[in-house]
């Protein structure tokens, strides 16, 4: 790839994949050729999506995830049109290149998992894909580990996300959706920590009830709490926490929790 270049982007990917993994050589100079006028515009974003594509899952250079990252959220946030944020017409961009193989490789979640975290804002539709792809790999082995919940902080919390720092009621279900689906299994310590932490910051910080868990509120969590039948330790150690931090409590929860003797 003496001429890498000035070679059309669509023979630089051809030569690219002719082995099927991306080498650190091949990393470097697509790094050099990508930001050589300081911008990812949209034909390299195709050519690096392209490039994924046709690499997913190899043993690539550990430097092509990092490189597929950064320029691909720069393409998407460093536009003029919308600076910083991920619009409709990005987020179509988006999901249609990701899915276009269907499946989320662990390249592409780490690129969701990067714009949601760096991006002022997002769309609605960003965000749902984002927490589903997020699901999906988290369940695939059925436990939660710890690059797991760093991931999680990341998204629930990042700039870009639906309740922005805070935790909005989509990112709260999905939360519980996830305890549902690994409860009981050999989950990291830091997952209930960061459940606990996050639903609680959902119920007590916002802006109808603050520092209280109103009576929908309680309706909530106790639809929650009891969906899938049973009331595991993750649970009753937000309830412990709730019951510590919070002003006041509705008569239901309290009575629901002196049954379960918290």
């Amino acid at each position: 790839m003496a001429d890498h270049m000035t070679k059309p982007l669509n023979q630089l990917a051809k030569d690219i994949l002719a082995d099927g993994v991306v080498d650190a050589s091949e990393v470097r100079k697509m790094k050099e050729r990508l930001y050589a006028d300081g911008v990812i515009d949209r034909e390299e974003a195709d050519f690096l999506f392209k490039i994924n594509d046709g690499v997913s899952g190899m043993k690539n250079a550990r430097g092509w995830k990092k490189l597929f990252v950064d320029a691909i959220t720069s393409h998407v946030l460093d536009d003029p049109q919308s600076p910083g944020e991920v619009d409709a017409a990005e987020t179509r961009y988006l999901l249609k290149k990701i899915s276009a193989d269907g499946k989320v490789d662990d390249v592409e979640l780490a690129l969701l998992v990067n714009i949601v975290t760096k991006a002022k804002a997002t769309s609605s539709a960003f965000q749902r894909f984002v927490l589903a792809a997020l699901k999906a790999a988290i369940l695939e082995d059925g436990v939660i580990d710890a690059a797991e919940v760093k991931m999680l902080r990341s998204v629930v919390y990042g700039s870009g996300s639906g309740g922005g720092a805070g935790v909005d009621r989509p990112e709260a279900d999905f939360l519980f959706e996830l305890n549902d689906a690994v409860s009981g299994r050999r989950n990291h310590p830091s997952w209930k920590r960061f459940f606990v932490e996050a639903i609680t910051k959902h119920v007590l910080e916002d802006e109808d009830s603050p520092g209280e868990v109103d009576t929908k509120e309680g309706a909530w969590l106790l639809q929650n709490i009891q969906g899938d039948g049973t009331v595991d330790d993750v649970e009753l150690a937000l309830l412990r926490n709730l019951k510590a931090k919070a002003k006041t409590l509705p008569a239901a929860l309290k009575a629901k929790m002196a049954q379960w003797k918290i």
